[in-house]
Formats: C-alpha cells, structure tokens, sequence
C-alpha cells in the first residue's frame, strides 16, 4: 500500500472513532449506557420458549395435593399419563405428554383465535388448566394404573370453576399408552355415569384378555389392546360406541369382531372415508351415539404413518392429519364429558415433530368441543 492509500485508510479509521465517541455504549455491570437505554430491554413478556413447558402455555396448577390443589379450581383439567409398559410394540409412549406438550409450544391463550370458527377457546368461559403429569411408577403396571385412577378420581372430584353446584371438572388425558383411557372411563363412569365410546384408531382395542396377554398372566391381560374389552366387563360404556379409521388385522377370523360387538362397538373402517367422504364418516359417528354422554379416545396411530411415525404399532393406510381433523371438529354439539390423546412415543419422530405437532392440533379439536358444549354433572 502506497503512502496516498495509509492516507486514506487512517481518515477512515479516525472518522469511525469518532462517530462511534458520538455514541452510548452497552450496559455491561452498570458502567456504560445501552445503546438503546438500559429500560428499553424487558424480560417480562410472555413467550412460548419462557419458563415451565405446559400444553399451549396454559396455566400449570396442582391439581392432586395441597393446600393449592383444594384451593384452584378448573372447569378442563389436561393431564399427563407418562405410562407405557402395557404395549404389545414399541415402547416410548411415557414420554408423549412431554411430546404433546412441546408440540403445542407454537400455540398460546392470546394467539389461539381459529381461522375457521372465528373462536378462541383458551379466551371462553371455561378456565382450562395444565395438572402436569401424574407420578406413576414404571415398575408395576398394577400400582401405576392404580395411581393413575386415584389422580383422575381426585381431579374429576374437585368443584368446577364455572358453575361448581351442577358440573365437575372434565378431564383432557395426555398419554401414555392405551391402557391409560381406562382410569379414565372408570373415572368418567363416577362422575357421569355410562358413555358411549367414540374410539380413533387402527386397531380395535377390544381383544378378550385371554385372547391378548391373558395366555401369560392375569397380569399380563390388561393392556393396551384389551383394556376396552375390560371396560365393557366392568359396565363402565354403552352398547352405542363405535371405532374409526380402523384398518389393523385381527387374531382370529371371527371370534375377534363377534367380541368386538358384544363389547358394544360398530366398526368405521379407514377405507370407508373413500366410499362416503368425510361427511359421511361425521354422520354415522353422531348417529351411533345419539344424545349420550361421549368420551373421544384418539390413539394416534389411526393417522397413516406419513403423518404421524412416532407411535408403537403403526399400520399404513390411515386418515390424513387434516382429514382426522376435519371430523373431530365435525362432531359440534356432542355431549363429550371426558377425552384423551395416546400412544404418542416421540423417540420415533422426525426433526420436524410431525406426530408431536398433530397430536397437540387433536388435543386441541378435542378441547374445542368440550368448550363448545358445557355438560353438567348427572
């Protein structure tokens, strides 16, 4: 570089020093003024990524002990079942209400405005809350599940925030394996009485428990393929509940479907949303059920693979996230006093969290009929 050129290079310099002299300085320990003053920084703001995790950045209460779970008070209670040593296939559902909960991190109480109702069920008149999950040991299936029916009898017993003389509280179930929806029906059969069963799935879930684990041990036969089976022995659902999006084989070539209505079930089969459309699956769902009390099982697995991988026993050819959608929120006006979302085992996920971000979109469909449709206690 030639003498004209330092010149130059030096002016530059000295002209930077001085525009940046001109200028406050960063706020580091208290010794400089920021740039855009110490008060512009606020670290007050809500934002999805800020503090504890919960579904949709609701409210976290204590729900099961303590002073504060007598105290607070809730109209729709989501609860965590981290439970999966029930399956037949892959483990890993433990960990859905984790999974759930992080799928629904983009949705928040003041950004849940829907762009096809115009409603904002976080911002309605029911006070919903995150209970966080319920503690349940992994070594006993027995003690576990008998933790988890003490949670929901506790939860489903407290006074309801709105109106606490004629409703008790609802109850949003994160799971988990299937076998979690029984504490839940048993928990919804003291509080309501009988349901019929709205139960989304590949597989029909209703397998007799000797047929299905009950060859090995008495222990051994309640899982995540019979506990509907069990619910039926023990009365707690009607003869109008009814399967969708079933297209798993069964064990035996009669015996398993003859069963399967005996427990009380039709049988909506994934192949039959080609036949009659969308609307027809919606129609035959509400006319099964009529005017009774409802509770939606969703397993996560009556989506095809492509949409949601992350699950224990996948079977393709399954109903699309928007199509499954589409028919939840086509279920307006149902009476639904309990619901939940399993068998989510977000190991098996891709990076994108497909099956997280469709099972946290479900929970929600499933929130909004419960808001659209309050149901007082019997």
């Amino acid at each position: 570089m030639g003498p004209l050129g330092l010149i130059c290079t030096a002016g530059i310099i000295s002209a930077l020093l001085v525009a940046a002299s001109d200028l406050p300085h960063l706020n580091y320990g208290g010794q400089h003024q920021g740039i855009l003053g110490e008060d512009f920084v606020d670290i007050t703001p809500p934002s999805p990524f800020y503090g504890l995790k919960t579904f949709a950045n609701l409210p976290n209460v204590n729900c099961l002990v303590g002073e504060s779970a007598e105290r607070d008070s809730y109209d729709i209670a989501i609860l965590g079942a981290p439970f999966d040593t029930s399956v037949t296939g892959r483990p890993g559902a433990r960990f859905g209400p984790a999974g759930i909960r992080t799928g629904s991190q983009r949705i928040g109480p003041d950004e849940a405005w829907s762009i096809y109702t115009g409603e904002n069920i976080l911002k309605s008149w029911a006070k919903i809350v995150d209970c966080g999950d319920v503690p349940m040991t992994v070594l006993d299936n027995r003690v576990a599940l008998k933790q988890l029916d003490k949670a929901h009898t506790v939860v489903s017993g407290r006074k309801a925030h709105t109106k606490p003389e004629h409703r008790s509280p609802r109850i949003l179930t994160l799971g988990g394996d299937h076998t979690t929806t029984l504490p839940a029906l048993r928990s919804t059969y003291q509080r309501w009485g009988t349901v019929s069963v709205i139960h989304f799935d590949s597989h029909i879930d209703t397998w007799d428990s000797n047929v299905l684990g009950g060859g090995v041990s008495n222990y051994a036969g309640l899982n995540h393929g019979t506990f509907l089976h069990v619910a039926h022995e023990e009365g707690l659902i009607r003869n109008s509940s009814i399967h969708a999006g079933i297209r798993a084989p069964v064990m035996r070539a009669k015996e398993d479907v003859r069963n399967d209505r005996r427990c009380g079930f039709s049988m909506i089969k994934a192949r039959d949303l080609d036949r009659v459309g969308i609307n027809g699956v919606i129609a035959a769902l509400k006319e099964r059920v009529k005017d009774s009390l409802v509770y939606i099982s969703v397993d996560i697995d009556v989506l095809d693979p492509a949409f949601a991988p992350a699950t224990g026993t996948s079977e393709p050819g399954g109903w699309t996230t928007r199509e499954l959608l589409t028919i939840l929120d086509g279920l307006t006006g149902l009476k639904v006093v309990g619901a939940d979302v399993v068998e989510v085992a977000p190991i098996y996920d891709n990076p994108g969290e497909t099956t997280v971000l469709a099972a946290a979109e479900v929970a929600m469909s499933l929130l909004t009929l419960m808001v659209q449709t309050p149901v007082n206690t019997p």
